[in-house]
């Protein structure tokens, strides 16, 4: 043992003494974080599977950012995150963001005023609109602090664990200035990337390169990492997607990428838990970031769950046999697995020994049954705002699909959701041809057809022209500059940060949904769920069946396809659904929460969900002497998913008359 540990302090010192031996670069980095000279903050941090671990590591993590990165560069700052004002950047060549900082705008949750109802919520803000200093995220805080922005740095899933796949070895990143040798091996390529629809032709082995020494898939409580969404990530000048990471999604995620002068290091490692390796990378990560510090964002995404053409590639893969029957292989394999598990939990419990939370609700399982052809494909096809034309009929599907690929597009503000554009489709153009300018301009100089050359200029551009001779002067200046972006919007942009209008893609037809009144009956009520809100949640105050008593109900209706988090185990991801209550004097709570009989999710062990209709119900005890306007504040904290994105986690709060 002493020998092993004199190799190990040899082998910390031939590191430190090789990096010292570098020349530091003379740059100037904040770090942002929390700070262990400030008391832990109360709510649970839901990027660590262990709040044990997370506050462990809160003690140790900013000193070894710190340490480690005045081993690299001239002058090294940090502050708490709570404390942190963008103010601060400016002084700063780069800033590494490792925590959410204190938000500008809180978070807005609109509510009915009658009866405490969620309507729509607003997400916090933490940057101002101009923040324009050249920064690393490191996971989460990329999208949190970077989406009203416009980043690409969106969050796709809070799921990367270690290993970095599908590397860009060419980019400058794994070439200095610091000395980089990776070290790359063949593993087991992912579960997830094998199942997904563009995964099929990968190999049992893929390469991969250690990124940290521990990660959350280890089951002691690690950090999770976070990646983006892969699709439309390089469709703009000013980002480019570096490297994967093993992770629950496919091999197309975004685990290292730049977007502009902001960079994500999606992997949630400290220098302590760094490979010797990613160090080097990482600090030449910071550098990378600094010399693209005068890039700002060109094409921007403000909706993270736009769908860009390559869905349809998606679409077109479950119609295959072969997609259907791989869901009805793992449904069984599942089965199989559970009950099982489920026989060893009732042997277990026939012995007289005592059944953990998690052991009780796995007793609940029943065996999935599989969807039928018809099912799989309503599940998968009909949610589309097109399937009203083809049906489940899959050749009509495939030809839909192959017929119309050139000509989809997606609102701004679409789901999901691609749309023909029967204007592109009448030119025989496709939408991502610049020639569709071209041909839309000439349509108002012939004054040939303005009402749909105008649909194509405002659908598909950020200008706003008055003359057909004003869109030809911009067309001519700008056309060798011009490229597409769908992530961004649909829209053709110029390659030049200064040149563009400050506008957002424009929307066909802006319709005000109505909502719905609520009703607090014995039977609540609640809106339909949508691609956008997959989860409709509501609340009420029933009376109990005996005096004095009352039951607090929470109700979800969940979307088909969706769920959320009913049992997470050690070493997952997901965020496990919560119900809470705040009650006025005089009144009390009665046992604990009753609630509905969770799923198992097939391919988890151990992971349960909740789908369709949910309720969640606590009695509550109501001294007579309470006052009469009492109100009672409840609320449902829950992460949505379905098999192709996870939301982040979010939380409906109701305030409900007692």
């Amino acid at each position: 043992m002493y020998k092993l540990l004199l190799v190990a302090i040899a082998i910390s010192c031939c590191f430190t003494i090789g990096i010292s031996a570098q020349k530091k670069q003379d740059i100037s980095v904040l770090y942002v974080g929390f700070s262990p000279d400030k008391a832990m903050p109360e709510k649970e941090n839901t990027t660590w599977t262990s709040q044990e671990r997370f506050a462990l590591e809160y003690k140790t993590r900013m000193p070894a950012f710190v340490d480690y990165l005045n081993l690299y560069f001239s002058e090294v700052g940090s502050i708490d995150c709570r404390e942190y004002t963008a103010e601060l950047s400016e002084k700063y060549d780069v800033t590494i963001f490792d925590e959410r900082v204190k938000p500008l705008k809180e978070r807005v949750i609109h509510t009915d005023s009658e009866t405490g109802k969620f309507l729509s919520m607003e997400s916090a803000i933490y940057l101002p609109d101009d923040y324009s200093s050249p920064s690393v995220f490191i996971g989460h805080p990329a999208r949190d602090l970077g989406s009203p922005l416009g980043s690409k740095l969106d969050w796709y899933c809070l799921c990367l664990n270690r290993h970095a796949h599908h590397i860009d070895l060419n980019n400058e990143i794994f070439k200095g200035p610091f000395k980089v040798n990776l070290t790359i091996k063949d593993r087991a390529t992912p579960s997830p990337i094998l199942k997904s629809w563009d995964g099929g032709d990968m190999p049992a082995e893929i390469p991969m390169w250690e990124v940290n020494t521990e990660g959350y898939q280890d089951g002691k409580g690690y950090r999770i990492g976070m990646v983006s969404r892969g699709w439309g990530f390089e469709d703009s000048p000013d980002a480019e997607a570096i490297s994967s990471g093993v992770c629950d999604k496919q091999k197309t995620a975004v685990a290292i990428g730049r977007h502009g002068n902001h960079f994500l290091w999606g992997f949630a490692g400290s220098p302590d838990y760094m490979t010797d390796e990613a160090k080097q990378v990482f600090a030449n990560a910071i550098m990378y970031t600094y010399k693209h510090r005068d890039d700002r964002f060109i094409a921007k995404k403000y909706n993270e769950r736009i769908a860009t053409r390559v869905f349809a590639d998606e679409l077109q893969y479950y119609t295959t046999e072969k997609s259907y029957l791989g869901s009805v292989k793992r449904m069984k394999e599942w089965n199989d697995n559970m009950t099982k598990q489920v026989q060893e939990l009732k042997d277990k419990e026939a012995r007289g020994e005592e059944l953990s939370e998690e052991d009780k609700m796995m007793l609940t399982y029943k065996p999935q049954v599989p969807l039928t052809r018809e099912q799989y494909l309503k599940k998968n096809i009909g949610r589309n705002s097109w399937s009203s034309i083809t049906g489940l009929d899959t050749l009509k599907i495939i030809a839909f699909l192959q017929e119309n690929r050139p000509y989809f597009y997606s609102q701004p503000d679409g789901f999901y959701d691609l749309r023909v554009d029967e204007d592109a489709k009448s030119l025989g153009i496709a939408n991502n041809d610049v020639k569709i300018l071209d041909a839309a301009i000439s349509l108002l100089e012939n004054d040939e057809n303005d009402a749909k050359a105008k649909r194509l200029l405002w659908r598909y551009t950020l200008e706003d022209k008055a003359t057909a001779k004003e869109w030809r002067d911009w067309y001519r200046k700008y056309k060798n500059k011009l490229f597409f972006t769908e992530s961004g919007g649909y829209v053709w942009m110029i390659n030049d940060k200064d040149a563009n209008p400050d506008v957002r893609p424009r929307a066909d037809k802006k319709e005000t949904p109505v909502q719905a009144k609520e009703k607090t009956e014995a039977t609540l009520q609640l809106d339909e769920p949508s691609h956008e809100d997959p989860v409709s949640v509501g609340a009420v105050i029933l009376k109990g069946d005996n005096p004095g008593e009352k039951k607090l109900v929470i109700k979800t209706k969940i979307m088909e396809g969706y769920h959320i988090y009913a049992l997470v185990p050690t070493g997952e991801a997901y965020i496990k659904t919560e119900q809470g209550v705040e009650l006025p004097d005089q009144v009390s709570l009665i046992g604990s929460w009753d609630k509905t009989t969770p799923s198992p999710y097939p391919g988890k062990e151990k992971l349960l969900i909740y789908k369709d209709q949910n309720t969640f119900t606590h009695l509550i005890k109501i001294d007579n002497k309470v006052a009469d306007n009492s109100k009672v504040k409840c609320w449902l904290y829950y992460q949505c998913c379905n098999a192709d994105i996870c939301f982040p986690p979010q939380k409906k709060e109701f305030t409900l008359n007692l």
